[in-house]
């Protein structure tokens, strides 16, 4: 798939911005985009499914007795580490993958 700078960019700062805001920039990108570029549609479906998944665990972590408080930071990280790991793949073309529960299936 020929990817475009600026496809890079905007996907670079989508998953940027749901390091803060979560699964919301991800879910934007995906319904603005997925009838327009596959690019776009394929790296939000991926990002949102990863935000989804990773949102109860948070959820959970709060719910925990204050001796386990250490668990959000730990997931924290994690989603930390793939985000990033994302961006670094994508701008150096190389495929990537999240450990995720697949809400939103590939579109073939």
């Amino acid at each position: 798939m020929n990817v475009r700078k600026k496809e890079k960019v905007m996907v670079q700062l989508m998953l940027g911005t749901s390091l803060i805001l979560g699964f919301i920039p991800p879910l934007i990108m995906f319904l603005a985009s997925r009838k327009k570029k596959i690019f776009y549609r394929e790296t939000s479906r991926k990002a949102l499914n990863f935000h989804l998944t990773i949102f109860p665990l948070f959820l959970v972590s709060y719910i925990l007795p204050s001796s386990f408080k250490s668990f959000s930071y730990i997931i924290l990280i994690i989603e930390s580490f793939s985000i990033l790991n994302a961006m670094i793949s994508i701008l150096i073309h190389k495929p990537y993958k999240y450990w995720a529960l697949p809400y939103l299936k590939e579109r073939r």
